[in-house]
């Protein structure tokens, strides 16, 4: 493992491989038998043990995340807060469950009743209570929130007493070891939580140690765009999300929010919505705010892999061949990168428009990465007929009755919807609900 910035050496992560799955499931089930019975007191004082911790050495971890993620500080700085409010969230549900006199800063809100009913133990068959709960969890790590995705995938489950084990890819091990050596100095038990390092996520071989992990294990953690999904946002292996601006939404807005989801995290969180359908009444003001928010926007993420920024090139140059037009300044997009001596660079934006007939046909699927295809509708049914074909996140900014519009949804595969907001990652057991 190098530095994604530095290029120096950070230390060597014996990489696993679908035959390890076995054995480790096996030590999990072992551990599991001292771990399950263990009071919820005293697993609750495990993870408020943990979240002191965490916090205390929040600028060692934050480097980490900087150096082997490859975010820089200000979305390393979001994903620390995004990590701690995972637990605190959990702490919350699990003092709820287990009938804990809550502090005042621990109370649990009806927000987190999704949370509580995966948490809690209960004697009907439910995905981590009462006597069917599950030994061994299986769950994954995003490589845009390290942190924040390794923690929404693992805790649920072993506060409920559970044993876990975690798929992540390489850039993602380096800051899931360092949450694990917290834990274990914590007090939570050997091979209770256990990691599996593999290649990068979109390879075949990485797509092969999971499918074994998840069918050796009794459950599979519910995670925001990784439960049932083989990749990390290259074309083809998932479905983008949407940001669709109808004819009453606001384009201040709308714009703020596609450089939030399109650009941030080099454009590589789960929640990312790099397709943007505007109406076209409100063209015109959506890319004067779009240019005018991206010129202001400082890149300071890389990308997953050396082999990503690539793929942007490629991308750009087939979508551009196709008629779509530069929205941004010629030379970010011919050279795409800020050399500043970083490996791999960190990727300037990259912003099209499309004129063609896309309702027609579903547009070049864009790689991960910080880059925004924005196309033109002018009609409700033609933007309907898009978010058919695009992924979990749907962002909709309109003055229109959310009551309204949901039942229009029906049959779309965006499970996450938000209204006149940027798409945020959610976690399964945290949602209030399919739209928010």
């Amino acid at each position: 493992m190098t530095s994604a910035f530095s290029g120096l050496p950070m230390l060597c992560l014996p990489l696993s491989r679908a035959a390890d799955v076995c054995s480790a499931v096996d030590r999990a089930r072992c551990a599991q038998e001292a771990w399950g019975p263990t009071p919820a007191a005293e697993r609750t004082r495990w993870l408020m043990r943990l979240r002191g911790d965490l916090r205390a050495h929040s600028a060692w971890l934050g480097s980490v995340v900087q150096h082997a993620g490859g975010l820089g500080p200000r979305d390393c700085a979001a994903e620390l807060r995004q990590a701690d409010e995972v637990l605190l969230q959990v702490a919350k549900v699990l003092r709820a469950s287990s009938g804990l006199r809550a502090s005042p800063g621990l109370r649990a809100s009806s927000g987190l009743r999704q949370a509580l009913h995966a948490v809690r133990a209960r004697p009907a068959p439910g995905p981590y209570g009462g006597p069917h709960r599950p030994a061994v969890v299986s769950s994954r790590v995003h490589e845009g929130r390290p942190l924040a995705s390794l923690l929404e995938g693992a805790l649920p489950a072993l506060v409920s007493g559970s044993a876990v084990v975690t798929a992540v890819d390489v850039r993602s091990a380096v800051p899931a070891l360092a949450v694990k050596l917290l834990a274990h100095g914590a007090g939570l038990p050997r091979h209770v939580w256990q990691l599996l390092p593999s290649q990068d996520s979109e390879r075949a071989t990485a797509g092969d140690l999971r499918a074994v992990l998840n069918e050796h294990a009794d459950d599979v953690a519910p995670q925001c765009c990784l439960r049932g999904t083989s990749g990390s946002g290259n074309a083809g292996t998932r479905a983008p999300g949407l940001l669709v601006l109808r004819h009453d939404g606001c384009s201040r807005a709308a714009a703020q929010a596609a450089v939030d989801a399109c650009f941030s995290r080099a454009g590589r969180m789960c929640s990312a919505t790099p397709l943007i359908a505007v109406h076209a009444d409100r063209r015109a003001e959506f890319l004067r705010q779009l240019v005018g928010q991206a010129a202001r926007f400082t890149p300071e993420s890389t990308l997953p892999g050396r082999g990503h920024l690539a793929l942007m090139r490629d991308w750009s140059a087939t979508v551009a061949a196709s008629g779509a037009l530069p929205l941004l300044p010629l030379p970010p997009l011919l050279s795409n990168s800020r050399t500043r001596g970083t490996t791999p660079p960190v990727p300037e934006p990259v912003a099209l428009l499309d004129h063609s007939a896309w309702y027609q046909r579903l547009p070049e699927l864009p790689p991960a990465g910080p880059v925004a295809l924005v196309t033109t509708f002018t009609r409700w049914s033609e933007a309907l007929a898009l978010a058919r074909h695009t992924g979990n996140h749907l962002s909709v900014f309109t003055r229109t009755r959310a009551a309204q519009l949901v039942p229009q949804f029906a049959g779309l595969p965006a499970s996450r919807i938000g209204f006149n907001r940027a798409s945020s990652p959610t976690p399964a057991w945290g949602a209030p609900g399919a739209h928010s």
